[in-house]
């Protein structure tokens, strides 16, 4: 079905987007990795590498020198904890996103999907749907909006159809062992717990957070490329809140089964700040989409641990 139609996935060697371009490779799809520079590859699956700064519209421009049926758009800077983000971010997320609709707007494109933030409410308690007020209250989810801003201004001028989906956290363990994204929740705890034999979290673990299996978000992006846009935001999350100690607790466990052997979670004393619960609704898009969620919790960490066994 899909043989001929392909698919730009931008930062499609990412962290999420390696997993959306293997699942879409698999899928049939001709895909498309536009990449700033390639530093790994993704093994077993076939797609052609494009090498480009979206943050140069002359770079982009000849780049793509192609028709482009799909773009799913994952590519983003949200490293705000390096030096020189708000200017990276902006840079990347901002300009980045509207040099790639200008190029995309030349195009016959069917359907462009956006990966932006739940972070741009502002908020980490309480019931968040795609009505709330939104209160980005840093760079990495002011940069997130004005993304949603320029891509909902090119439907307007340029006719272009979108989704933009308001992601909460994903899991899933790296494609390769070089991911720059061992500061996310998950591959973070199990990293430490490999190489300090402890887990030690920053806050009294206490904190709620959404999260969805990458699979999962995969699964929606390619029932999304199925249907009509509609040219709608929607917040992708699992419904489902896990604390952060439950998190560290259940890498604990996977280590004694795995290494028969006792390791501490050390909780930050001094936090005492009480955390509400959080509920990102996401029945906007089962209405559209039904989805099922997947908990992979085990699954993952125990990949994630293998991942780090096979580096040593």
């Amino acid at each position: 079905m899909h043989g001929k139609e392909n698919v730009l996935i931008t930062g499609g060697l990412g962290n999420l987007g390696s997993w959306i371009s293997r699942y879409l490779a698999n899928k049939g799809y001709t895909v498309y990795i536009l990449s700033r520079h390639a530093t790994y590859q993704i093994d077993g699956i076939r797609y052609v590498l494009i090498e480009a700064d979206i943050t140069s519209l002359e770079s982009l421009e000849n780049a793509l020198d192609f028709e482009v049926n799909y773009c799913i758009h994952a590519a983003s800077f949200n490293e705000f904890f390096l030096d020189g983000y708000p200017k990276k971010a902006l840079d990347v997320n901002v300009l980045g996103t509207r040099n790639l609709l200008e190029v995309l707007s030349k195009k016959n494109l069917k359907h462009f999907i956006y990966f932006s933030t739940f972070h741009v409410y502002g908020v980490s308690s309480g019931n968040i749907t795609e009505k709330s007020s939104l209160k980005p209250k840093n760079d990495y989810a002011s940069t997130h909006l004005f993304a949603e801003y320029y891509i909902q201004q090119f439907s307007f001028t340029h006719d272009i159809n979108y989704s933009i989906l308001r992601l909460t956290n994903s899991y899933g363990c790296p494609v390769n062992i070089n991911s720059d994204k061992w500061y996310l929740v998950l591959n973070d705890l199990v990293k430490s717990a490999y190489e300090n034999k402890e887990i030690l979290l920053n806050s009294n673990g206490e904190a709620s957070r959404d999260f969805i299996h990458m699979n999962d978000v995969a699964s929606i992006v390619e029932k999304l490329l199925q249907i009509n846009p509609m040219n709608e935001i929607f917040n992708l999350s699992s419904m489902k809140s896990i604390k952060i100690i439950e998190i560290a607790r259940m890498v604990q466990k996977v280590y004694k089964k795995r290494y028969n052997l006792d390791i501490n979670i050390f909780i930050n004393d001094k936090d005492k700040y009480h955390y509400d619960s959080l509920i990102v609704d996401n029945s906007k898009l089962q209405n559209k989409i039904p989805y099922d969620i997947s908990d992979k919790f085990i699954d993952e960490i125990n990949a994630i641990f293998t991942l780090l066994e096979e580096r040593k």
